[in-house]
């Protein structure tokens, strides 16, 4: 992303001007291999509204069929910034599902919520009816959207979830949805980052 007279843009390596510098806000290039940029525009910053579009390199708009597209932002303990690899959050009718990066579906547009499990490689939260689910970068589902809040237990979707049932009690579920810890607990605790161990 290039920055020039209160604008961004996007710059090749070797300083080629790819989008012209007309947006407000910084562009996002999701992975720099694909040929997508994630442009935010009309922005009203007292409504918090705003509007998104997708463009390649020659700076024609790519997923149309789409109210917004955005990469989805994840983050570690550290507060290091990533996005979730090749895939993109999308709106349609008012609601979210995800693509990869060739504009394939991989989860339809029928949630109310998507977001990066935090900390967690290829773990995505989706949120339907107020219950919560997991599914892969790939769209395969891990936990149905059946639980009023997930954690994860690792870095990793395979590590498993610390999940909270209807009933408000905690237990834990891995990435087949077995179920390790029925949940029956006021709290489930991993001490001192021993992973495996529950409380």
């Amino acid at each position: 992303a290039s920055y020039k007279d209160n604008k961004w843009g996007v710059i090749d390596q070797e300083g080629n001007t790819i989008i012209d510098p007309s947006y407000q806000e910084m562009i996002i290039i999701p992975n720099s291999k694909n040929d997508i940029f994630l442009c935010t525009y009309d922005i009203d910053y007292d409504n918090g509204t705003y509007k998104t579009k997708a463009l390649n390199s020659k700076n024609e708009e790519i997923f149309k069929d789409y109210e917004q597209i955005e990469a989805i932002e994840n983050k570690d303990k550290n507060n290091n910034l990533w996005y979730e690899n090749n895939v993109l959050k999308v709106k349609k009718n008012g609601k979210f599902g995800i693509i990869d990066t060739s504009g394939k579906e991989l989860l339809p547009c029928q949630y109310d919520e998507i977001s990066a499990l935090e900390g967690v490689k290829n773990a995505i939260k989706i949120s339907q009816n107020g219950k919560i689910g997991i599914v892969t970068n790939e769209g395969t589902i891990l936990l149905k959207t059946e639980y009023l809040d997930v954690q994860a237990l690792g870095e990793d979707n395979k590590s498993g979830f610390i999940v909270k049932g209807e009933n408000g009690k905690y237990g834990v579920k891995n990435q087949d949805e077995k179920v390790i810890v029925k949940p029956q607990y006021e709290q489930v605790v991993i001490p001192n980052e021993h992973r495996g161990i529950f409380i």
